[in-house]
């Protein structure tokens, strides 16, 4: 390396010198090297550290004083700050330096007194600078009126008091207070002025001001205020609904969502309840649609995403929130690329997606965008590909449906109605209505009318549409007096129908347990409900014997009814005919017959398996290794082997032969209006005495300690038949005990 007398030594000889320990030269071109160009104040602060480290901590302190003074003097107060910060890492020990970290750290923050206060308490004993400078600027960040997070607490704080001194910070959680001092203020996180659940809990007038002067503002301090920049509907809505209220959420969602949607710097995702984040580069809202509609995964992505912006751009336009919603560059690169992804739909053999394509380019050029020319009788071309218009509802979402069918309406004025009612019979219940609607308005009724009873003869094949027409007919609006009135759909017919179609999807989920069954089963179960049974049961008013004769045994074999919709049911139709539910069989009285709960059949199914499988091969080796020990005559072990061996084969034998009289008690048994087996009673002790609960069961299910008995013991053969009402003997020769029944219920889980 070279020398300069004007410029002093380079760096690198610097920094030899502090290795030789050659101090005396260092600090004599020190000041020179200070002033040198070729390198800063910055670099040189590791050579000062090294003369530390060197064991000379005074001649650093000296060093790093000078190079503090200079930096103050020739770069001004706030690096000479940076300066001294820097120089307390280096040389934490340092004396010289402590009164210059004091004065600069109270020019920063303007003579503060308590910071005054704080830094005579953090440099009085104070070994490393380094530590000292860290809690002061942390300290400084936690004057009163700050926020800050704990470590300690769920809420975010806000600094109420400070007492440098002692350095002693009281902080508010909420409704609870807690002070920090030196030792535990690293629990502390300081958060900027604008964090967002800070505001919330304590300044919220100045969020409700920033919320409805600067919509988008907001959103951005509460997803700043976010560890992914992620903020979601359902926490925006609660934060808004704090502040303004329910109607005042409303009027500001109306008003903040076109904004927010079309920020540079926020993203919202799709639909109703949207995902916001915050981006790290700005991009327009129309660019970021070109750019989703341009790399969708597939053509239904895309023509969803055309979609979603088109029914947007009508709402805005509708509530004239904006002069003029469409990007018309946008709508052109839309509908042709609608036109495109069409064409390649078709050529893919999927004609239901081309068939979204031609409708959303024909509504894109029904605004005046120039896109390519629509084909008349593209529509026409393209459904004679499809095997079933009603496919659609299989393979496009609803919303895209809605619009295709509405393109076939305008594009196929004579056939249109063919289409929608194999649509009909697909849809759900949404999308019933609003297709049963449109052909009934359009004068379409005999197709309407076809579709319906389809339904009715296949209640499998429209499960959704059944449950619509039993729903709607009994509504007072114009389609309910179109259905109620049309003699192809008698009511009788629908709920047979409906009855049939629960009977199959019970079945069904019975044998499957998967999730969709039960979903649909819920669905048709609520449907035949509706109007809490009010239609139902005044079909059951006017039966005319022959057809409540066939009701009866559907009710009763119907695999998709909830028992306690079939009870009341067949309980209503008892009321009204009752000739139907005269007693056959006295089922107490069956010979050759064990009747038992489901669970005590399969605890008794167990134990048979258990003596079979486990109890009697144990036995068996048992025998056999008594068997080796010699002469059988005098052997106890294998003579006791052969008794258990044969205890064992006697009871198997008894559960076999009982098994197989078993017969499960159902529900219709223990709904009974007399006391039978399944029914559980209260009564009262007569004369006057104790309520008690007495549930009649299968031998298997007994429990004497809650009052559950076989309905063989001679207890439970004197209630019997009994009704409510009547009075039961029991018991003789000075024993006898009577009791008056007071209710008969099905005992619980039959």
């Amino acid at each position: 390396m070279s020398m300069s007398s004007q410029q002093g030594p380079s760096l690198v000889k610097l920094g030899k010198m502090a290795n030789a320990k050659e101090f005396d030269r260092l600090e004599a071109n020190w000041v020179d090297a200070l002033n040198n160009p070729a390198y800063t104040w910055s670099e040189l602060l590791p050579i000062a550290g090294q003369v530390g480290r060197q064991g000379a901590p005074q001649r650093a302190d000296t060093l790093l004083e000078m190079l503090i003074q200079w930096v103050e003097e020739n770069r001004g107060t706030a690096l000479a700050f940076d300066a001294v910060r820097r120089a307390a890492v280096q040389l934490p020990s340092g004396k010289d330096i402590k009164p210059q970290l004091k004065r600069l750290f109270l020019q920063e923050h303007k003579n503060d007194p308590e910071l005054a206060a704080l830094m005579e308490f953090l440099l009085a004993d104070a070994q490393d600078l380094d530590k000292v400078v860290e809690q002061a600027q942390l300290y400084a960040q936690l004057v009163p009126g700050r926020f800050a997070t704990c470590v300690d607490f769920l809420e975010p704080g806000q600094v109420k008091g400070f007492d440098g001194a002692k350095g002693i910070v009281d902080v508010r959680f909420g409704e609870r207070e807690a002070s920090f001092g030196k030792a535990t203020l690293h629990k502390l996180t300081p958060r900027p002025q604008d964090h967002f659940p800070s505001l919330l809990q304590y300044e919220p007038d100045r969020l409700r001001t920033l919320a409805e002067t600067d919509p988008v503002e907001f959103i951005k301090t509460a997803l700043r205020a976010q560890r992914e920049n992620r903020y979601g509907y359902r926490e925006l809505k609660q934060a808004m609904t704090d502040l303004l209220g329910d109607a005042g959420w409303r009027k500001w969602w109306q008003a903040a969502k076109p904004q927010l949607k079309r920020d540079p710097l926020v993203s919202m995702s799709p639909g109703s309840q949207p995902v916001f984040r915050l981006l790290r580069q700005a991009a327009h809202y129309e660019e970021r649609l070109r750019h989703k509609f341009d790399h969708a995964p597939d053509s239904i992505a895309a023509f969803q995403i055309v979609l979603d912006y088109l029914n947007e751009i009508t709402r805005e336009e509708k509530s004239r929130q904006e002069d003029s919603a469409a990007d018309t560059d946008l709508l052109l690169h839309f509908g042709n690329g609608c036109a495109r992804l069409a064409v390649a739909s078709l050529k893919a053999q999927e004609p239901a997606r081309a068939l979204a394509g031609l409708a959303l380019h024909a509504d894109i050029a029904a605004r005046g965008i120039p896109v390519a020319q629509p084909n008349p009788q593209a529509a026409r071309q393209v459904l004679t590909r499809l095997k079933d218009p009603g496919d659609l509802v299989f393979i496009l979402s609803e919303s895209l449906v809605q619009k295709v069918l509405l393109y076939l309406r305008e594009a196929l004025p004579e056939a249109w109605d063919a289409v929608w009612a194999r649509a009909l019979a697909r849809s759900g219940k949404r999308l019933c209505d609003i297709l049963a609607k449109g052909l009934l308005e359009n004068n379409r009724t005999e197709a309407l009318v076809e579709a319906l009873k389809a339904a009715v003869a296949r209640p499998t094949s429209s499960p959704e549409l059944l449950g619509w027409l039993w729903r709607t007919r009994h509504t007072s609006g114009t389609m309910g007096r179109f259905l109620s009135g049309c003699e192809d759909l008698p009511a009788a017919q629908v709920v047979e129908a409906m009855l049939a179609l629960l009977d199959s999807v019970g079945r069904l989920y019975g044998m499957s347990l998967e999730e969709k069954h039960l979903k649909l089963l819920e669905s048709a179960r609520a449907a035949l409900a509706t109007q809490n049974n009010r239609p139902l049961l005044s079909l059951l008013d006017g039966l005319p014997h022959q057809d409540a004769v066939r009701l009866k045994n559907i009710l009763h074999s119907n695999e998709g009814l909830s028992s306690a919709h079939k009870t009341q049911l067949l309980g209503y139709l008892r009321s009204q005919h009752a000739e139907l539910f005269v007693e056959v069989l006295r089922e107490w009285e069956e010979v050759g017959r064990v009747y038992t709960t489901r669970e005590g059949l399969r605890r008794t199914e167990g134990a048979l398996q258990h003596i079979v499988q486990e109890e009697i091969p144990q036995v068996a080796r048992q025998i056999g290794e008594a068997a080796s020990f010699g002469d059988l005559s005098e052997n106890s072990e294998y003579t006791a082997a052969l008794e258990k061996r044969d205890q064992l084969a006697s009871r198997a034998t008894r559960l076999e032969t009982e098994l197989a009289m078993a017969k499960v008690i159902d529900h219709d048994m223990a709904a009974s209006n007399h006391v039978n087996v399944g029914t559980r009673i209260t009564v009262r002790e007569l004369p006057a005495g104790e309520t008690l609960d007495y549930t009649f069961l299968g031998p298997w299910d007994t429990d004497v300690d809650n009052r559950i008995l076989n309905y063989q013991a001679p207890l439970a053969q004197a209630f019997m038949g009994a009704r409510v009402g009547d009075k039961v003997d029991f018991g003789g020769d000075g024993s006898e005990r009577s009791w008056e029944i007071l209710t008969i219920e099905p005992a619980p889980d039959i």
